[in-house]
């Protein structure tokens, strides 16, 4: 029972109680009033009845006749005459069934009253004496209307009384709901501030906790800014902003080899007279020209949501560009902004070439950087200033319209054997149970080989069937769980677009409440980039998964270090920091610093922290050393 409804109930009771014994004391001074009222009244009619017949002729026949007469009027209960020798001479008592109030009542509150006496004489002559008792018929009923009159004014305090005592507790049940609702969501990891409220003692306590919540983001956001920079120094060109070779070609490797990987395309700009300009016009005009490069190539993500650049060498940018983008359209539209950008150096000096070609997952990386290489040169030997396409080798078994993709897809949702989840390991520091990743595969016709996520997800957001290909996962990992309860974990990427979906949540919620004993074993993640982006729905999301016991984090973690602050009030329960992050990690002592503080942050806010893509055991223990909760990759051992 909550507090609320005990407090309610013990006034409520309290109070009846008081009213009950209230009720009590006044029947039983009434009963003590009547039981004296009556006595007199028994004592002055007898001594009255003895009054009158006390004259001279009055013989025993006539005392006999009155005593009957005035037991016969019916306000009497008894009657008696007793003769000087003892005899009784009239003995009346009434047999009357009307006790006045129900016999219950009678019972519990007995009337007793002492009856009246008095001497009877004829003249001189002594001719007995009178006993007589009045009705108390009528005093019971005045005392049983008294007890309904006092009962019903009862029921109507306790009514108002109930009703003022919800008044004022509702009043208190603001505050105090308030308070609850800010200590379970710091129990979530949703360190939230609330309003002081106006009761004293609630709003000691709100401010208490909203300086506890308010210190904690400080130093939240002060380590954050920190490990930001170190973040910055270690992985980004201090010149031009962009992400520096080595991080480049780490986030290069994740797009080739990851599972569920958006990117689709490489892009590499070259300034191929920049050693004449840093020569001839000076190192200062040198970099005022690499820096408004830099400027124009990071501009391009509002043209295209997703792209990522970097700085490969002195005068050479690399630019992956997610699957599904007009690359020749983007590339061209680069172009302009460049040649605005080295158009103060002029001359032969201003000159940029680019080179695009699309890549297929698993590509070898230095295999596409030299196709990419190739156009770049291509459109310099070509006169400089132009845009080349590299030649791409496309699969012929795969569908490649828009439509036949769709087809494809529809076929994969509607076939009970196109999908499966494959199984790679997760080693959880300290805890020897079984966890596994399992990204979704699926085969577009029946005698098809089964695609990695990489191959088809890009299409499948394109088109909009992503969702259902995120609930169909879904549905496939429960039933794993329930059909082998030696698995501690199964992990399941979801789409940003997905989770974007108010009917997806309510369908994902509706299918995790049909699997009481395995969602708990369910660790969801959703990409950093797309759920920052979403991060009301993410945060709803997060709300409706935590009484289930559902677990919710987001991967590929690091890129959108600057917005840490918004981890806050989501209620998350652990990030997975990006692989290009973590690729060679044992010898980079600006990432360690960064990923030290990154674990110290999530776990001050209750979050762990995993790492993807370890390729090699000097990778594992250094992240381990730096904190981590757990790895994936290659170098987990396959259990």
């Amino acid at each position: 029972m909550s507090m609320y409804r005990q407090l309610w109930l013990s006034i409520l009771v309290s109070a009846l109680l008081a009213l009950s014994a209230c009720l009590l004391a006044a029947l039983l001074n009434a009963r003590a009033y009547l039981e004296t009222e009556l006595a007199r009244k028994n004592h002055d009619n007898a001594v009255a009845l003895a009054l009158a017949l006390n004259r001279a002729d009055t013989d025993p026949d006539d005392v006999v006749v009155t005593a009957t007469a005035l037991f016969d009027s019916g306000h009497y209960e008894m009657v008696r005459i007793t003769a000087p020798d003892g005899r009784v001479l009239v003995d009346r008592v009434s047999r009357d069934p009307d006790a006045g109030a129900p016999a219950w009542f009678v019972d519990w509150l007995p009337i007793r009253s002492l009856p009246g006496s008095a001497q009877l004489s004829g003249g001189w002559t002594p001719l007995g004496s009178v006993t007589l008792m009045s009705r108390t018929r009528f005093a019971y009923r005045s005392l049983w209307r008294t007890a309904l009159t006092m009962t019903a004014a009862i029921a109507v305090t306790g009514l108002l009384g109930g009703v003022l005592v919800s008044l004022v507790l509702r009043r208190i049940r603001r505050p105090m709901q308030a308070v609850v609702e800010q200590a379970r969501a710091i129990t979530e990891h949703r360190f939230v501030s609330i309003p002081e409220p106006e009761v004293p003692e609630f709003r000691q306590l709100a401010a208490a906790m909203n300086a506890t919540v308010g210190r904690l983001r400080e130093q939240f956001a002060e380590d954050a800014r920190r490990y930001e920079n170190l973040r910055r120094e270690a992985n980004f060109d201090a010149l031009t902003g962009l992400a520096n070779r080595n991080f480049f070609l780490a986030a290069l490797d994740q797009a080739l080899g990851a599972e569920d990987s958006l990117f689709g395309a490489l892009a590499i700009i070259r300034l191929p007279h920049l050693d004449h300009v840093n020569r001839e016009l000076g190192r200062e005009t040198a970099d005022d020209m690499l820096r408004r490069v830099g400027r124009a190539i990071g501009e391009l993500t509002p043209y295209c949501a997703g792209t990522y650049a970097g700085r490969l060498t002195g005068a050479d940018f690399g630019l992956m560009l997610p699957a599904g983008c007009d690359a020749g359209a983007l590339m061209d539209e680069l172009m302009t902004k460049l040649r605005e950008a080295v158009e103060p150096v002029g001359g032969r000096h201003g000159e940029v070439d680019i080179g695009h070609g699309g890549f297929m997952p698993g590509e070898n990386p230095t295999r596409l950087l030299a196709r990419v290489d190739a156009a770049v040169a291509w459109a310099q030997s070509a006169g400089g200033n132009r845009v080349c396409e590299a030649a791409t080798d496309g699969d012929p078994s795969l569908p490649v319209s828009a439509n036949e993709w769709r087809a494809a897809l529809r076929y994969a949702l509607h076939d009970g054997n196109a999908l499966k989840l494959v199984h790679h390991a997760v080693r959880i520091n300290g805890d020897p149970a079984t966890h596994r990743e399992c990204p979704l595969r699926i085969r577009v016709r029946e005698d098809g080989d089964w695609l990695p996520a990489r191959r088809f997800l890009p299409l499948a957001e394109r088109l909009g069937v992503i969702p259902e290909l995120d609930l169909a996962a879904l549905a496939l990992a429960l039933d794993e769980l329930d059909a082998d309860a030696s698995v501690a974990g199964l992990w399941l990427n979801l789409s940003a677009r997905s989770i974007a979906e108010a009917a997806f949540r309510r369908q994902a919620v509706d299918l995790l409440e049909r699997h009481p004993d395995a969602r708990e074993r369910l660790w969801l993640e959703v990409p950093e980039s797309g759920g920052l982006h979403r991060l009301s729905a993410l945060r709803d999301l997060g709300r409706q998964l935590k009484p289930l016991g559902c677990h919710l984090g987001l991967e590929h973690y690091g890129h959108h270090f600057n917005q840490v602050g918004l981890l806050y009030d989501l209620g998350l329960d652990f990030l997975k920091v990006d692989s290009a992050f973590v690729q060679g990690i044992d010898g980079n002592p600006g990432n360690q610093a960064f990923l030290s503080g990154l674990c110290e942050i999530a776990h001050h806010i209750g979050m762990r922290v995993y790492a993807e893509g370890v390729e090699n055991e000097a990778e594992l223990r250094k992240l381990l050393d730096l904190g981590f909760d757990g790895v994936t990759g290659v170098a987990v051992r396959e259990v």
